[in-house]
């Protein structure tokens, strides 16, 4: 009788067999060994929930680790395994209170690991720069499942709603659904639609089949994925559907996000690394969302008014460890409510430490009315422009300078100015303040400086000698209109003015104007402004050139930036609902413009009539999150959306001063009333709020990094960095496998031919250089593992012969246990070999095991590990292969140890034994240790000891 089944039954139960196993995904390369993708551990780390899904069809919902290139180190996701087939990770959940900023809220820790219940109320959400890292290097309009949230429709979380929809247009992410991003389908509860509308308001019905993500008075300004007005909640904490508007109206119901990225690892191309390793990265110097705690600030309003051109805090001006702030304040304070001698009488002009925010006391000048310009001369001077008649009691009219120490006039800049228009009613306005070169440069509204009895006409542009205070009477940029900014260009060729005039002299100069710092003031290049409205709304407030582009902003909402070459137009962003922009201020790498905006900006746009949040025939890029500051990339002019902080101003007028400190904070003031911390609190501010700026700078470097590799298991060791608080990133051939704090990394699936790397990241988007490559010197095997059973003989009677260390010797008598042998210690002792209390311990302690090896010749090498606690002699299959802490010579039961390390120390200096090859045979193989004690009443003794064969 056959007892193989015939070729067709095989083939059958083959197939069956395929079908029980899951499919896990093996990619390797010729550098690296095959890895298993499963999502199961950081090395194994799969592109997308869908790839792990594809691989494990079994798989169930839970924490995965993900990475792409973009992604750049492996984290810890949640993925849906079971909804529509599975492969969904979650992007951000919560109930009310989401945010719709950049910067998102949380950790992927903290998103992953809380995703439903009461205590995922709270939102969670990745930031826009992690869910673009899942997405990788793909656009999110090309996701063929769209955005999906999944939303409970009752207070219980016991009944749910399934809502899809797909984007129009849309490359990155934006959490600012608010804007109105236009969405070309949407299904809700399976109900389907195909007509065009947007993320801001979007449903079948004006209940639960709608969603709503605007905030309004309505819904009390709730953020969250909204019902309609007809969806009805409580404002029970423990609510699943919450709402504190009037009839439990627009209820914020508890919902999940989840994207769906169809990505396999093999469709993603990660950047080859060199033996050199990589290079350093570093983040944008961009400000923090959250202010930094306030002391002292401005308040009340002076004689300029209340107006949004009177706000109490508009110029900023630093020498050394001083700011100044400029505006139309009457009174400097510590603290809401502050009273006596935390809220003192001191208008237009005050001084605080730059580091602190404190009031500086001893700064103490006199104005009769507000400040709009500040700028430092040479020798620590200031130089102080504005709308006021007299300073320290003498008359100053528009501009002063004064001791940055002691606020006293300097005398040699005793010039004033006036303003000879009829119409104007003689008001004088300095609004704008740079220095070049041997110059002060000087906008505004007036037409002459004079000086005794000499007049220099200058029509709302002149420039004054630093050396004497006198104007230049060659140089006059005829401006008819009233400069609002002046900025001097980098190479000091040009002086750079905006405002409302369209000519200089009878040359045409649109609200923006290049003159040339030469002997006269000619327009140095034509420069026509592109304006976002055909109406009459076309004034510029704020210009600040930053590199090779030079920013323009003003009315209508505009922020655009030209080339300094050419003055062709580089970028464009608008703001909406909101105002216009007021004020620019900058680093090197980042812009910040000011506004009295407070809901959206949108990019790549110059066309603010008609702009408005719901439209979906859209002419824009992007649109993220304003309030009141926003941030744009100074190199290519795009948006940073991770920069919108939570704030309150007076009636809305936002800012209108801007200063990048010495130290990266970003100064920020207008009609400021309160601003929310980094901490989440909010914080009564006055006029101005600091914004400290984010980490910019690499972490210092690991270095001396080793490898081993044991049964395909990597163990990568490096000296740490010189910065604290940092995670290292272990990196096989092309890609990260492992994060730890500490120094050393277990890495699976790995061989001899993988490079490793390792790098510091401070969580916030810098890392150090790698270290150069390292590859482990050989493999090994495990032959002896820890934790191995010995036989074992501690007796003070017993005297063995010579052959107990042999092979051949029986030692079925002698009591066994796993190693660790011995007693007391701070190491884990696994079998305790003490003798009773009351005994005498013998000195020397026996210990044997075997170990196999089927075929010596396929290793080049056996390495033995041990330690000596106190001393030890080693035999393998009879001959001595090491002894560490034991005389030279015969060796007895009552030889002594010549050291006493504690088991702790012993532990830390392991002792290794490469032992003879021809010592090894096939088959069975002995070990023999005898170990000495230093002296009887020794706290601790020990052992423990691995072999491992090398190929």
């Amino acid at each position: 009788m056959n007892a193989t089944p015939p070729r067709s039954l095989r083939r059958l139960l083959l197939a069956l067999l395929l079908i029980a196993i899951p499919a896990v995904t093996l990619v390797g390369s010729p550098a690296q060994s095959a890895v298993v993708i499963d999502g199961s551990a950081a090395d194994r780390a799969a592109a997308s929930c869908w790839e792990i899904k594809q691989n494990v069809p079994n798989a169930p919902d839970g924490r995965y680790w993900l990475i792409t290139p973009q992604l750049q180190a492996p984290a810890q996701f949640y993925c849906d395994m079971t909804t529509d087939g599975g492969g969904w990770v979650l992007v951000g959940r919560g109930r009310d209170g989401w945010m719709w900023d950049g910067n998102g809220k949380g950790t992927t820790d903290q998103v992953s690991s809380t995703v439903t219940g009461t205590g995922a109320f709270s939102p969670r959400q990745l930031s826009n720069s992690v869910i673009d890292g899942l997405l990788g290097g793909r656009r999110l309009d090309s996701l063929p499942d769209g955005v999906r949230l999944r939303r409970a429709t009752n207070a219980a979380g016991s009944n749910w709603q399934e809502v899809r929809f797909n984007f129009k247009t849309r490359d990155r992410w934006s959490w600012a659904f608010g804007a109105g991003h236009p969405i070309t389908s949407f299904s809700m509860d399976g109900s389907s639609s195909s007509s065009l509308t947007t993320t801001r308001d979007f449903g079948t019905n004006s209940g639960e089949r709608r969603v709503t993500t605007y905030e309004s008075s309505q819904s009390s300004y709730v953020r969250g994925f909204n019902f309609g007005q007809d969806g009805i909640g409580t404002n029970s904490a423990s609510s699943f559907v919450y709402s504190t508007a009037s009839g439990g109206r627009y209820a914020s119901p508890f919902t999940q996000v989840f994207i769906r990225p169809k990505i396999k690892t093999s469709d993603v191309t990660y950047a080859a690394i060199p033996d050199s390793g990589t290079n350093a990265q570093t983040a944008l110097p961009v400000a923090k969302n959250g202010a930094l705690p306030t002391t002292w600030g401005v308040t009340g309003t002076g004689a300029a008014g209340t107006g949004e051109l009177a706000t109490e805090a508009q110029a900023f001006a630093q020498v050394g460890n001083t700011m100044f702030v400029g505006g139309n304040f009457t009174t400097v304070q510590k603290g809401a409510g502050a009273t006596g001698a935390d809220k003192v009488t001191q208008s237009y002009l005050a001084a605080f430490d730059a580091t602190t925010g404190d009031w500086i006391s001893s700064f103490r000048p006199t104005f009769d009315n507000q400040v709009k310009a500040l700028t430092v001369l040479p020798g620590n001077k200031l130089a102080v422009g504005g709308d006021f008649t007299t300073v320290n009691g003498t008359a100053r009219r528009g501009l002063a300078v004064l001791s940055s120490s002691t606020g006293e006039l300097d005398p040699t800049w005793d010039s004033t100015f006036e303003n000879r228009i009829a119409s104007s009613g003689g008001k004088v306005s300095v609004r704008g303040l740079d220095t070049s070169g041997s110059h002060l440069y000087v906008g505004g509204m007036f037409t002459h400086v004079v000086r005794g009895t000499s007049a220099v006409y200058g029509r709302n542009g002149v420039r004054l000698s630093l050396a004497t205070g006198r104007a230049d009477g060659g140089w006059n940029p005829d401006l008819n209109g009233t400069v609002d900014a002046v900025d001097v260009s980098d190479d000091n060729t040009r002086a750079y003015f905006a405002g409302y005039f369209t000519k200089a002299g009878s040359a045409t100069a649109d609200r923006a104007a290049a003159v040339s710092t030469g002997a006269t003031a000619t327009l140095a290049s034509p420069w026509q402004p592109t304006f976002s409205t055909s109406g009459t709304k076309k004034y510029q407030q704020a210009l600040k050139q930053v590199g090779d582009k030079v920013w323009l902003g003003g009315s209508e909402h505009s922020m655009f930036s030209y080339d300094t070459s050419t003055f062709a137009l580089k970028s464009s962003s608008i703001t909406s609902a909101g105002g216009d922009m007021q004020a620019i201020g900058a680093n090197d790498k980042v812009v910040y413009g000011g506004c009295h905006c407070g809901d959206w900006n949108y990019q790549d746009t110059t066309v603010w009539d008609g702009l408005a949040a719901g439209q979906t025939n859209i002419k824009w890029s992007q649109g993220d999150k304003i309030m009141f500051v926003g941030a744009w990339r100074a190199d290519n002019g795009n948006y940073i959306p991770e920069f919108a902080p939570q704030w309150k101003a007076r009636t809305g007028y936002g800012a209108w001063g801007l200063k990048v400190a010495n130290d990266g904070t970003l100064w920020a003031g207008g009609s400021f009333t309160s601003a929310v911390r980094e901490n989440g609190a909010n914080q009564w501010v006055g006029g101005f709020a600091r914004f400290g700026v984010r980490p910019h700078t690499a972490p210092g470097a690991p270095s001396s990094p080793s490898v081993s590799l044991v049964n395909g298991k990597a163990t990568v060791k490096w000296t740490a960095g010189s910065t604290s608080g940092v995670t290292y990133e272990v990196i096989r051939n092309d890609r990260v496998v492992a994060t730890t704090t500490g120094t050393s990394a277990t890495v699976n699936d790995s061989t001899t031919d993988d490079r490793f790397f390792v790098r510091a990241s401070d969580g916030q988007g810098n890392r150090s250089a790698s270290t150069n490559s390292v590859k482990a010197a050989a493999e090994a095997t495990t032959i002896l593992a820890t934790g191995s059973t010995w036989r074992y003989l501690f007796d003070n009677n017993v005297t063995l012969g010579a052959t107990w260390k042999d092979a051949s010797f029986d030692d079925s008598t002698w009591k066994s246990g796993p190693a660790a042998l011995g007693w007391g210690g701070s190491g884990p002792i696994a079998t305790n070999i003490d003798v009773a209390a009351g005994q005498t311990r013998a000195i020397t302690s026996y210990h044997r095991t075997t170990f196999n090896v089927s075929d010596p010749a396929t290793f080049t090498g056996f390495l033995l590990t041990t330690r000596a606690d106190d001393g030890l002699v080693v035999y393998v299959n009879g001959t001595e292969v090491k002894r560490v802490n034991l005389p030279t010579g015969t060796i007895t039961r009552t030889t002594f140890a010549t050291a006493a390390p504690s088991t702790a120390s012993a532990i830390a200096n392991p002792v290794t034994v490469q032992i003879p090859t021809n010592l090894i045979q096939a088959g069975s193989n002995s070990i023999a240790v005898e170990v000495h004690s230093n002296y009887r009443g020794t706290p601790n003794s020990s052992l423990e000891a691995t072999i491992e064969g090398q190929r």
